[in-house]
């Protein structure tokens, strides 16, 4: 049968609220005094039980876990056990001469000890901490920065309307900053509802605007030619408004793929589809722009593909050249493809019109 030793080596973590916190347990679970439980913290490595049986061991170290306490665990066998019960009991121990050397105290736990190093109470190196703190106190400014916002307002869950003003602002007139902090971002979902309702409000308004502009120019023409505005009335109207989300929804998915794909193609594919479509989504607020009359649709469309830009850029982290290409490069295509097409076709009707022949 073996038995066992307990030696309880100190804090788990080391820190000031972490010791006040495990002295306080060494306090409830041991029923000690707040000057017995620090002069327990100050002393270790110390064996707190000798020669116990493997549940008894297992007692003490589930009471030392709990209050974040660490400790060791030694085999005994029971011949060691028993040399160490018929030990004599030993006297008073000599006086010792105080340390006359030079001593420091530990910057992180705050023991006293002979000039070294190495902490032998919490176990670090004390050069590399003060290392470690310089280079704390230089990024302080900046984390303090990036927590304080370091969600998309839209995603906070902080009021919708608010949420939804506060994003378009820094989308529309901070758009660096703003998508580097949506990159961090895991949703899908908020993303594609933001740009949903940015798409609905632009182009519902711009669809407005045309109608009003039209019904009001068939008012000071003849009778025979407003019926080419047929298709501007208003249940025409009605459905284009209702079938606007659906549109955004395909158009998000859409050219987040497209957009993605050339990302892969520049090798700027750095952090998956879910940059992409994030990016694409935010960079829809630009369609906010087409409420304005006339010009808005192509200010509109201008914004949203330099948002589309900035936010493949700083989703990614790629260079603002591959991230032009991949935005620009499905346009490209699409004007070359046109093109091709308006050369071909009627190519294609002149060469089939002349096999047939000519007729007389």
């Amino acid at each position: 049968m073996s038995l066992y030793r307990v030696i309880f080596l100190g804090l788990t973590v080391a820190g000031p609220e972490e010791e006040v916190r495990l002295i306080k347990g060494l306090q409830m679970k041991f029923n000690l005094s707040p000057e017995k439980a620090e002069s327990l913290l100050q002393r270790v490595p110390i064996v707190v039980k000798k020669s116990v049986s493997k549940e008894e061991m297992e007692r003490y170290v589930k009471a030392f876990e709990e209050i974040r306490g660490r400790v060791r665990i030694e085999e005994e066998s029971v011949t060691e056990a028993l040399e160490i019960s018929q030990r004599p009991v030993p006297g008073p121990e000599p006086k010792k001469e105080p340390y006359s050397g030079t001593r420091i105290t530990c910057s992180q736990c705050g023991f006293e000890q002979p000039e070294t190093d190495k902490c032998i109470k919490c176990g670090i190196i004390i050069s590399k901490y003060f290392q470690y703190q310089g280079m704390a106190r230089s990024y302080e400014g900046k984390v303090r920065e990036i927590s304080s916002e370091e969600e998309t307002p839209f995603e906070s869950g902080r009021g919708f309307i608010g949420a939804f003003l506060k994003t378009t602002q820094e989308a529309l007139f901070s758009p660096s900053r703003f998508f580097k902090k949506a990159a961090t971002g895991e949703e899908y979902w908020a993303p594609l509802i933001y740009g949903i309702i940015c798409n609905f409000i632009g182009s519902g308004v711009n669809i407005l605007w045309a109608w009003y502009f039209w019904y009001t120019i068939s008012l000071y023409l003849p009778q025979s030619i407003p019926l080419i505005l047929r298709s501007i009335t208003f249940p025409n109207l009605a459905f284009k408004m209702i079938s606007l989300p659906f549109i955004a929804t395909f158009l998000i998915f859409f050219y987040s793929g497209l957009v993605h794909l050339c990302l892969m193609i520049v090798g700027g594919n750095k952090s998956g589809f879910r940059a992409s479509f994030r990016a694409v989504s935010y960079a829809f607020s630009g369609d906010l722009f087409r409420i304005i009359p006339l010009i808005g649709f192509i200010i509109g469309w201008i914004y949203c593909l330099v948002l589309a830009i900035i936010g493949s850029r700083e989703g990614h982290g790629i260079s603002t050249g591959k991230a032009v290409f991949a935005v620009f490069l499905p346009f490209v295509v699409g004007i070359g493809l046109a093109i091709l097409a308006a050369i071909l076709i009627p190519l294609l009707f002149g060469m089939m019109g002349f096999s047939r022949g000519v007729r007389v």
